[in-house]
């Protein structure tokens, strides 16, 4: 599997997280998957005070759902810790996450992508 989230940690304290699922940044179950493993690390690493999301595609921050997600992959996704759907526990885990979260927006951020940009606690678009 290619890894749609590449994580950097220039530091203990800051970490990058760079979407990068060609062509428009689609959000699909592996996105969910990777968005909780990094959520996991991040609740659990007392180390890492903040985290900013960017994308390597300079036309989409976060594009929307995958429509053409595999259906049965999509049924077969188990709760969160939370108890919730999986991508409402992703939301609900980063808006409450320990930890500075920032969005460098550039591009396009719809439907999911806009709601995911809306839980972090800062957020700044770059022309």
């Amino acid at each position: 599997m290619t890894r749609q989230i590449i994580i950097d940690k220039p530091s203990s304290g800051l970490w990058t997280a760079t979407f990068d699922n060609p062509p428009i940044n689609l959000i699909d179950p592996d996105t969910i998957g990777e968005l909780q493993d990094l959520l996991t690390a991040l609740e659990t690493d007392a180390e890492v005070k903040v985290v900013v999301f960017r994308s390597a595609d300079p036309d989409f921050f976060l594009a929307h759902w995958d429509v053409l997600a595999d259906k049965t992959k999509v049924a077969a996704m188990p709760a969160g810790p939370t108890g919730m759907h999986p991508w409402i526990d992703v939301l609900v885990r980063l808006a409450r996450a320990p930890v500075a979260s920032i969005a460098e927006i550039r591009g396009r951020a719809r439907g999911a992508g806009s709601e995911f940009g809306s839980r972090l606690r800062h957020a700044f678009c770059q022309p």
